[in-house]
């Protein structure tokens, strides 16, 4: 199995309850919906999953700050900060 090089984190940016399913999603590279699905799924059906999600929460670490940090709205990208320069004439 190749070894990953991004951490588990949860992620508490994207949050339901505590971000183990954001954070699994995310270090699996899957949809966050599906993931907390199965969970759901999985507590119906079979009950554990309930106990695994409370025994990650303790185990996984929050994401420090900034770690999947999303530009804001009013952010300027690359590419637009690029564009934007090349429209505006030089400062006098």
């Amino acid at each position: 199995m190749p070894r990953r090089d991004n951490p588990l984190y949860r992620d508490t940016s994207d949050q339901k309850i505590a971000g183990v399913c954001s954070g699994l999603a995310r270090y699996f590279d899957l949809d966050t919906t599906l993931v907390r699905v199965v969970f759901v799924a999985l507590l119906v059906f079979g009950g554990w999953s309930l106990v695994a999600y409370l025994l990650l929460w303790w185990l996984i670490d929050p994401a420090p700050a900034g770690t999947w940090a999303a530009p804001a709205a009013g952010d300027v990208i690359a590419a637009d900060a690029a564009e934007s320069t090349e429209s505006e004439p030089p400062a006098a």
